[in-house]
């Protein structure tokens, strides 16, 4: 068995409609499909990007399929809270107004949530932090160095940088994660997120696929074990 890995979305679904075509031909039954999170916001469908992949949860992948919850997940669910940890307004700088839009018609109405299908909040309510199978270890942020995937703490999980990428602990599979994007430094400094060489992180104990999908970049999987990326604009 296979396991092809998306990183992360972020409310774009014209790529994530044209990855998966391109990942199925690849495919073969049995092979599992997992999500890294980071579903919402900042792209301009958030609701379709959902959709496509509760489609694929009820079917419509020819094999096992994990979705993951990232930080943009735990931001929106947050907001919701009668004490919120987060204060709302990052939420909603930070793509939350995009992805309101999706669920309203482009309108940003206080009440939004009634907009929001029964089977989407069930989704994003049941997103579990990490998953694991014979291939690898997966997670939206990353773990902290030494910690069993099972006894990840939710904060490292969702939002962990540099104490994960920056070191090289090995655990008994790679770790394949989202949340921060990558891509080849520039000698000179790069102001249009466009032009940036975005590509995956591929290291023997980790692999980064925030290509910056969100940004103009790329929506990348990575098949393994073969560790083949498939990427898409």
């Amino acid at each position: 068995m296979r396991t092809f890995v998306v990183g992360d979305i972020h409310g774009h679904s014209q790529k994530l409609r044209k990855l998966l075509p391109l990942l199925a031909e690849k495919a073969e039954p049995g092979d599992a499909l997992v999500f890294v999170g980071d579903y919402i916001d900042r792209g301009p469908d958030s609701r379709g990007v959902v959709e496509m992949v509760l489609a694929l949860m009820q079917g419509g992948w020819n094999g096992p399929v994990a979705a993951l919850k990232g930080n943009h997940e735990e931001m929106m669910l947050d907001s919701l809270e009668k004490r919120p940890r987060y204060d709302p307004g990052v939420w909603l700088d930070n793509g939350g107004e995009e992805t309101i839009a999706s669920y309203t018609g482009g309108m940003l109405p206080r009440k939004w949530i009634s907009a929001v299908p029964e089977a989407h909040m069930a989704f994003y309510r049941s997103l579990p932090l990490t998953h694991e199978d014979a291939n690898g270890i997966y997670v939206h942020a990353g773990l902290r160095p030494g910690t069993p995937p099972a006894e990840a703490d939710a904060d490292d999980a969702l939002w962990i940088r540099g104490l994960f990428i920056d070191a090289d602990y090995r655990w008994d599979r790679v770790v394949v994660f989202g949340h921060t994007p990558q891509y080849e430094p520039s000698p000179t400094p790069v102001l249009d997120p466009t032009r940036l060489d975005w590509r995956p992180l591929n290291r023997p104990e980790k692999i980064g696929i925030d290509t910056g999908a969100a940004y103009g970049g790329s929506l990348t999987a990575v098949i393994l074990p073969e560790r083949e990326f498939v990427s898409v604009r």
